[in-house]
């Protein structure tokens, strides 16, 4: 079992980064019985034999989350907004 964070979710698929490269992993479907939502920044543990075939087994816990958008462990927010043309 590999540990990873995730860095893209697109469309049911999950891209999960570790020192090994980049995997496509789809999330397992008690996830959504438990109501468990995995969300960019998570880390998480998963299995994967090739890279574009993978699944997550965990997500491991939060530090933190934002709801829009909707990501975790989050070190630093910036905000941008115009003085003069908001």
């Amino acid at each position: 079992m590999q540990e990873g964070r995730i860095i893209k979710a697109l469309s049911g698929f999950y891209y999960v980064k570790n020192n090994s490269g980049i995997h496509r992993c789809r999330g397992r479907g008690v996830f959504r019985i438990q109501d468990i939502s995995p969300l960019v920044g998570d880390f998480v543990k998963f299995e994967s034999e090739t890279r574009d075939e993978g699944y997550i087994l965990e997500v491991l816990e939060r530090k933190n989350s934002l709801v829009r958008p909707p990501v975790a462990n989050i070190d630093q927010v910036m905000i941008v907004n115009s003085a003069k043309e908001p």
